[in-house]
């Protein structure tokens, strides 16, 4: 190793530093909610195999399901889903979560809510709900969506009010040219 410091002093510095203080200990493998989400997972597995299924048995009606069919790959996909989120339900339950050591179902929840759903988090999805009812409700699309860019924008960044009014004017314009000009999509 001295060898290769004399022989490149700049590019291999020394070696001085605490190997102790790099290693980083966490006290909990997962996070608040990862074994909630995981399970949630797993559901949403069950249901895309069942209604993959249901394709694969619809389509060959006549002759039976068959490996060439059209619906054989999402039965292989949703299967493996399955498979792979039930495995992770298994081994999540092996560890801990910095909520293991609460008794309280209630507390738990709270918790675990609390961490999922930091106040950003919340405020966006309340921004992103208003943009859709203002949709459905008939609110233009061109008037709505410059509103819910420049709001969403505005909050997130909580500067430069006169530059997002910019982005939110050339994120428009590349909306209306790929989707209505482009691809001739017709806007609510």
């Amino acid at each position: 190793m001295a060898d290769k410091e004399k022989e490149y002093p700049d590019i291999i510095p020394e070696l001085d530093v605490d190997t102790d203080d790099m290693i980083v200990v966490k006290e909990h493998p997962l996070e608040a909610g990862e074994k909630v989400f995981s399970f949630i997972v797993l559901v949403f597995g069950v249901i895309a195999l069942k209604l993959s299924v249901d394709l694969w048995f619809s389509i060959s009606l006549r002759r039976g399901p068959r490996i060439a069919s059209a619906a054989a790959v999402p039965v292989f996909v949703s299967a493996l889903w399955v498979i792979m989120s039930l495995w992770t339900v298994i081994e999540n339950f092996k560890l801990t979560t910095p909520l293991s050591k609460i008794q309280g179902m209630g507390e738990k929840i709270v918790k675990a809510l609390a961490y999922a759903l930091p106040l950003n988090v919340i405020i966006m999805l309340a921004l992103i709900i208003a943009y859709c009812a203002a949709l459905v409700e008939g609110v233009s699309f061109y008037i709505a969506t410059p509103a819910f860019l420049y709001i969403a924008m505005c909050y997130l960044t909580r500067k430069d009010y006169l530059k997002n009014i910019l982005w939110t004017g050339i994120v428009m314009a590349f909306i209306v040219l790929v989707f209505r000009v482009l691809f001739s999509v017709v806007f609510p």
